[in-house]
């Protein structure tokens, strides 16, 4: 059982513990194997979701890398395919068992409630992201072979996951960009006219020019 992927989901709920409960209810009723239920103050939300899988993100001597896309659709035949690759990918590289697929997804009524028009950010529809993380137990993923397998297979899933994303192309929420992706798959081509023309006008000497760098002309 160690050697297979697993499912673990991580539910969080802004408001009272007995509200949370009949929210989760059909979850629940489930009968998951493993439970944890904890009310938590804002301030240690992050550290304590997914079971504290912040601080193993951060060990010592371990490989990390991650690639993203924005979703749109969740289709269940994406899902079952990267269950599946994960799986085999876990019994060709035990070492790099840390490897793993998110699904993060949040309400956005709110979000899709703004105007696209209003502001810069591209993505207003997207249901959520998917993350697929590669993680192995070298301190130095340059010549590791399970480190470039799971990159290997980290690409494959993220052209699957973008391939049903219900986007045209590949898309990606700018901090989370890696930096493979094309501008536009960063910021929308809609949107970078304007990025690059307010960049020329505030930013002439390309100060900000370290990650992400806007253009000061833009041409699709």
């Amino acid at each position: 059982m160690a050697l297979k992927a697993q499912i673990v989901a991580n539910w969080v709920y802004i408001g009272p513990r007995e509200e949370g409960l009949r929210v989760m209810a059909p979850v629940l009723a489930l009968n998951p194997p493993v439970t944890n239920i904890q009310v938590v103050p804002w301030n240690k939300l992050v550290a304590t979701a997914a079971g504290g899988a912040d601080a193993l993100l951060c060990q010592k001597n371990s490989s990390r890398n991650t690639w993203w896309a924005n979703l749109r659709n969740l289709p269940s035949s994406t899902f079952q395919a990267s269950f599946d690759e994960l799986n085999n990918f876990y019994t060709l590289y035990p070492e790099a068992r840390g490897t793993t697929i998110s699904v993060e997804t949040f309400p956005n009524q709110a979000m899709a409630a703004v105007p696209d028009d209003d502001s810069a950010y591209p993505w207003r529809d997207a249901l959520g992201h998917i993350q697929i993380g590669v993680a192995t137990e070298s301190g130095n993923a340059a010549g590791d072979p399970a480190a470039e397998a799971g990159n290997s297979l980290a690409r494959r899933l993220r052209d699957s996951w973008a391939a049903t994303s219900g986007y045209p192309e590949l898309s990606v929420y700018v901090n989370y960009a890696r930096g493979d992706e094309k501008l536009r798959q960063r910021y929308g081509s809609r949107k970078l006219p304007r990025l690059a023309a307010l960049k020329k006008k505030w930013d002439p000497r390309n100060v900000f020019a370290y990650n992400n760098v806007l253009p000061m002309e833009y041409r699709e």
